[in-house]
């Protein structure tokens, strides 16, 4: 891949290439709803946020799963109980190089992408390395 080609690569904004379709809860949702969901859509993550789309937290599919194999109990509990008050977000504008960054210093692989503090989209690894794979040749077929 030519180097100037890489360079624009790593210098595209997120929200060019992050998921808008997103599955979110509020803090007051029942934790067992929220488990369903991912199960149901087979995600690795749901945000979560207020009335007016502002990230409060996040749920990881890991979190379901400590927590069921932990013997925890998903009755009574709600999603605040659970989520990480503190996510890791990146601005819409950011680069993808700023996100591979996030992801190599952080141990998360979805980062919510928010404008303010707004959620807008989520960016996975997947789709990083989708947008990376992008510049490669296409294999040539005999």
């Amino acid at each position: 891949m030519p180097r100037g080609r890489a360079r624009e690569l790593m210098q595209t904004h997120v929200r060019t290439i992050m998921n808008v379709k997103l599955i979110t809860v509020a803090p007051d949702d029942p934790l067992a709803d929220v488990a369903r969901e991912v199960a149901a859509h087979g995600i690795g993550v749901v945000p979560v946020v207020d009335r007016e789309q502002r990230l409060v937290g996040i749920i990881t599919g890991n979190d379901l799963v400590d927590l069921l194999h932990d013997g925890g109990r998903l009755d009574g509990r709600l999603a605040r109980d659970t989520m990480n008050a503190e996510p890791i977000s990146i601005d819409e504008f950011a680069t993808v190089d700023e996100a591979i960054g996030l992801m190599r210093n952080a141990p998360v692989r979805h980062l919510p992408v928010t404008r303010g503090k707004r959620l807008v989209g989520l960016v996975t690894a997947s789709d990083l390395i989708r947008h990376l794979l992008k510049n490669y040749p296409e294999p040539e077929v005999a």
